[in-house]
């Protein structure tokens, strides 16, 4: 039988271990900070990390110290792109509960799935069985819930012997579990496409003793992420475009429309159209039908039909837009952007997210003249649009609860 005697016992022994000893990784802190990492740059790759206490930030206190930004700086460092990497992760995180987690992760908006998983499971010595069951479960719902272009990860489990003050004839059990489940792993994912398996060399067991360690596990992993990314001609075909449902679900839930002027979007703006020398700049939000301006700077705040808005084509992409002279592009030289009163020549844009990822508005800058937009200044446009994004999510957080109906 798979739960044996000393299955049951060694389980018991574990979880005393975890509760009772001053060594316990559970008595660490864990990062609590904000699911989102961004390394600098243009053109950004997405990736979601999910998994259990080695990725949740064990032992520091913000996720930039963790494994998600040792990741995104990593792997920003390889492609020459930026990184955002969202995280989906728990320190009781188990594959059946990250099916859960990923339900409300909309996976069409991911280049890479890094899955670590299995921690939980080796220390609870569970059964190979379930967790072939459990982990083919999940990986099936990736599969079919992700678009075809999306590769997936699946990290080895680190092996408890590294844990500093684990006991070491426990370590010996639960690790002989963490190689049978790995053995598992690497069955499980011969048979499928789009998934691969990363194991840990010798000396890259993650120890729950501080960000050097963080940056170690990403220095092993950052090479097969990136060799899954593709190249920076193509991203644009890597994009899929939100339900517009849900989209606009995202933007009432903020709660902003029509709000009043904020000080601190008004100088993100001011910012923006000082740091790039053009007339006029805008955070905006793309409304069913309109587009709604938060913060407008050189010219007046005005509800624009959303057709005729250049920030609908920003929201339909995870990058910048950008126009360098809209009167010489076919495409944009009848808008009455460009056509009429305003004689629009240049526009640059960066999407603002809502936390669930939804695109629901940008930052964007406008001149008469038309400007040249090179890479950093893309950098710098996406630097500010996620000052502007955090923002929107603190007033969104802060603004008043509905009265009950």
């Amino acid at each position: 039988m798979e739960h044996s005697f000393l299955d049951l016992l060694g389980r018991s022994v574990v979880r005393a271990w975890l509760t009772q000893s001053q060594h316990s990784w559970r008595r660490l802190p864990v990062a609590h900070d904000s699911p989102h990492v961004h390394a600098p740059g243009a053109n950004p790759d997405r990736i979601l990390l999910a998994g259990d206490g080695a990725s949740a930030g064990v032992g520091v206190l913000t996720h930039e110290l963790g494994l998600p930004g040792y990741l995104a700086r990593r792997v920003s460092g390889l492609t020459g792109r930026a990184t955002d990497v969202d995280i989906a992760v728990s320190t009781d995180m188990t594959v059946s509960k990250c099916v859960a987690a990923l339900v409300e992760s909309h996976l069409n908006r991911y280049d890479v799935i890094v899955l670590s998983l299995g921690v939980n499971e080796s220390l609870n010595l569970d059964s190979i069985d379930r967790w072939r069951i459990e982990l083919t479960a999940l990986l099936d719902f990736i599969q079919r819930d992700s678009p075809a272009s999306t590769e997936t990860i699946v990290l080895s489990i680190p092996y408890s012997k590294s844990r500093s003050g684990f006991p070491r004839l426990l370590a010996r059990v639960v690790d002989r579990r963490a190689a049978r489940m790995n053995a598992m792993s690497k069955a499980i994912i011969s048979r499928m496409d789009r998934v691969c398996f990363v194991a840990f060399a010798s000396g890259e067991d993650v120890e729950s003793d501080g960000a050097h360690a963080y940056d170690q596990w990403a220095r092993g992993i950052a090479p097969a992420v990136s060799r899954l990314l593709a190249p920076s001609w193509s991203t644009s075909m890597r994009t899929h475009v939100d339900h517009e449902q849900d989209r606009q679900g995202a933007v009432e839930g903020l709660g902003l429309l029509d709000m009043p002027s904020d000080e601190i979007l008004d100088e993100i703006a001011t910012t923006a159209r000082d740091l790039f020398g053009t007339q006029l700049a805008a955070v905006t939000f793309i409304d069913s039908d309109r587009q709604f301006m938060a913060s407008a700077v050189g010219m007046d705040a005005q509800d624009l039909d959303r057709k005729d808005a250049f920030c609908d084509i920003t929201i339909r992409r995870p990058e910048h837009f950008v126009i360098e002279d809209a009167l010489l592009d076919p495409r944009y030289s009848a808008n009455p952007l460009v056509a009429g009163a305003m004689s629009i020549r240049f526009y640059a844009g960066y999407p603002l997210e809502a936390l669930n990822g939804q695109r629901v508005g940008a930052l964007c800058i406008m001149d008469t003249s038309p400007h040249h937009f090179s890479k950093r200044d893309a950098a710098l446009l996406r630097d500010l649009a996620q000052r502007a994004q955090t923002r929107l999510w603190d007033l969104s957080e802060d603004r008043p609860a509905p009265p009950p109906r």
